[in-house]
Order: C-alpha cells, then sequence, then structure tokens
C-alpha cells in the first residue's frame, strides 16, 4: 500500500500524456493502479482463502471478471472501455443465477439484470456521440466541448452512477447481495462499484461544479439515512450493503471539492474500502459456514477465541474508516483541501460520527 501512496505522488491524475497513456490504447496512472492493486488484492486472497469451496466453473468466472476489469481500468480507447466494462458483470450476473442457493436468486439476477441491459445501449450510444464530437476514440483527447449541451453530460453521468449505484439508483444493491454468494458479493463491493466511478472520472468529470451541488447535497444526506437503516438490519449481508451506499458517496464529494493533483485520494479511499468490505463479506461468509445464518444475534455465539474476535474488531474498524486505515488519511485530506465548504465539512464529520459506532 505504501507502494500505491509512492506512486501517486509521482505520477500527476490529470497527465494522460506519452509517459502515461501507452500506445494510445492503453492508460496507466494512479488511479488505474489502486484499482488495479484492488482488484489483484480481491482476487488473490479469495482465490487462496476460499479455494476449496469454489468449483472450477465458478473459478473461471471469477477469473473472468477480474481480467475483464483490469483491462477497463487502463483501457483508453470509449468503445473497447464499454466491451470489458460490461463483460466484467456478466459472469457475475451468471453466477447469481447458476450458483446462489437463496430462493430470491431469481428475482435479484431479474433486478441486476434489468440495471445492467438497460444503460448498456444509452451508453455506449453516448460514447459514441462524445467520441464524433471530440472527433476521436480515446479519452485523453477529449475536452469540455462548447457543442455538447451540459443535459448530455448529465445523462452519461447517471448511466454510470446505476452501476456504482447512486441515488435513485440504489435499491438492486441491497438485494442482489442479500440473494448472491458470498464471493459474488465480495467481487461486486470490491470493485464493481468502482468501475462506475471510473466511468463518471474518465468521461464526465466536467460536470462536478455549482450545478451539480444540489444533486451531491441530497446523496450526503441519504447517506446518513442508509447508515441509519442498516442499524436496524439483522441480516448481516444486507446490512453491509448499506454501509457501502453510504461510504461510496465519499469519492463523489472527492471529485467535487478536489483538484487534478488531489483527485486521487478519492480513488486511493476506493482501495481502502474495497479491501476492507472485501474482507468483512469473508467473515460473514465463515460466520455463515459455521453457524449457518447471517443474523447478527445468532453470529455472536459463532465468535470464540481471543485471536478471531481481535480479527473480527480490527475488520470492522476499517470499515467505518477508524484511524490509521486508507480511508481514515484520505478523508482527512479531502475535509482540509476544501476548508472553505462548511456545509460539506458538517455533513460529512456527522456522517464520519454516524458509521464509527454503527460498525
Amino acid at each position: 500500500l505504501l507502494c500505491a501512496l509512492f506512486f501517486s505522488l509521482g505520477v500527476n491524475c490529470a497527465s494522460v500524456i506519452s509517459n502515461v497513456v501507452y500506445n494510445g490504447f492503453f492508460i496507466f496512472d494512479s488511479i488505474s493502479f489502486y484499482l488495479i492493486v484492488l482488484v489483484l488484492f480481491l482476487g488473490l486472497y479469495s482465490q487462496v482463502i476460499f479455494y476449496s469451496m469454489l468449483s472450477n466453473s465458478v473459478r473461471v468466472y471469477l477469473i473472468l471478471s477480474l481480467g475483464f476489469t483490469t483491462l477497463s481500468f487502463c483501457i483508453n480507447h470509449c468503445i473497447i472501455f464499454w466491451c470489458f466494462y460490461e463483460l466484467s458483470m456478466l459472469p457475475l450476473l451468471y453466477l447469481i443465477f447458476k450458483e446462489s442457493p437463496y430462493s430470491e436468486r431469481f428475482l435479484a439476477g431479474w433486478y441486476f439484470m434489468g440495471y445492467l441491459l438497460s444503460t448498456s445501449l444509452p451508453l455506449v450510444l453516448l460514447l459514441l456521440y462524445f467520441s464524433y464530437i471530440n472527433d476521436s476514440f480515446f479519452f485523453s483527447d477529449w475536452v469540455d466541448n462548447v457543442l455538447v449541451y451540459w443535459l448530455v453530460y448529465w445523462v452519461l453521468s447517471f448511466v454510470f452512477f446505476t452501476k456504482v449505484p447512486l441515488v435513485p439508483f440504489h435499491t438492486w444493491l441491497p438485494i442482489v447481495h442479500a440473494e448472491a454468494t458470498s464471493i459474488v458479493s465480495i467481487f461486486l463491493s470490491g470493485y464493481i462499484m468502482k468501475l462506475g466511478l471510473l466511468g463518471v472520472y474518465r468521461c464526465t468529470c466536467y460536470i462536478f461544479n455549482s450545478s451539480f451541488l444540489i444533486y451531491l447535497f441530497i446523496c450526503c444526506v441519504l447517506c446518513v439515512s442508509f447508515i441509519i437503516t442498516s442499524c436496524g438490519e439483522l441480516d448481516g449481508k444486507r446490512w453491509l450493503a448499506f454501509l457501502s451506499l453510504s461510504h461510496i458517496v465519499i469519492p463523489f464529494v472527492g471529485f467535487f471539492i478536489s483538484d487534478w493533483s488531489t483527485i486521487n485520494f478519492s480513488f486511493f479511499y476506493c482501495l481502502g474500502h474495497g479491501l476492507s468490505a472485501g474482507i468483512v463479506f469473508c467473515l460473514l461468509w465463515c460466520f455463515y459456514d459455521i453457524s449457518n445464518t447471517r443474523n447478527w444475534v445468532l453470529l455472536k455465539s459463532s465468535i470464540n477465541g481471543l485471536l478471531f474476535m481481535t480479527f473480527v474488531i480490527i475488520s470492522l474498524l476499517s470499515l467505518c474508516s477508524f484511524p490509521t486505515t486508507i480511508q481514515f488519511f484520505c478523508e482527512v485530506c479531502l475535509v482540509s483541501s476544501k476548508l472553505s465548504l462548511v456545509m460539506y465539512i458538517f455533513l460529512l464529520l456527522f456522517y464520519v460520527f454516524l458509521d464509527g459506532p454503527e460498525a
């Protein structure tokens, strides 16, 4: 993780020039570096720790999703990016239908597929439109073009918001997490949510100005409501899904208040959140195998032994951005970068206040 921090200090995220873009089709900056590190960590420890629990066919689909995601993080061509972007989610969708042991898996699968397929065609059409306006298929050649109406930028950004998901497209995430297998939940919360963030950054970073503040304010207010909702959840996976909905707002706030030299903190936060959420989903998987339940009240009996209890406490502390975690340092840097936004500071501190005790 220190290597990731050092790399971000040496590479300017706005620099899509010859020392960052390779052969036109590939881009490798600190943002893609963080996200690739996240995918590698999630892929390696999930495949190693749960090797005996995964069949060969499941392992193949997971590797396909990991591979397509890694490629989408470093692709500079918009249409190829769209292909890998969609392909990274299809193996997980198949695993929800095929491998989930829960009775409502078809409802969750159709929910997920509805959001996935309904936005695929608009996304590729909008990418083609932006390519035509900018006379290039490469993200590195795109600029804030006066010929493009702001409504088009907003529509494209909201297409990506459905993948994250942000309000009002958030309803599918708790349903899918509750019915998916644990390994699919690890990948969904770990890196699939970050694909939408990357799409917003690559394509529509120009929307984060004063006109976007109202929507951002609504997201911040509702993320507090997600935390309150999670307090009443006894299902461990739904609890973590609502927490993820509240946590994912922080990178978008970072997009709004950061300049080009500090925006990498938003994706460094994604690295920390993806790792901590993945670890907690792994714990819930272990608890389910031991006690055959996801109910928090009943799970207490499964936590025995000082070493195991210590690991559980550390994992939960990492999820709530406890000091010395990656998320904590990123939140501090984001707060200190724009002290003039008093309302944002108030909301963020209120959010952190609620988030810590809840987890």
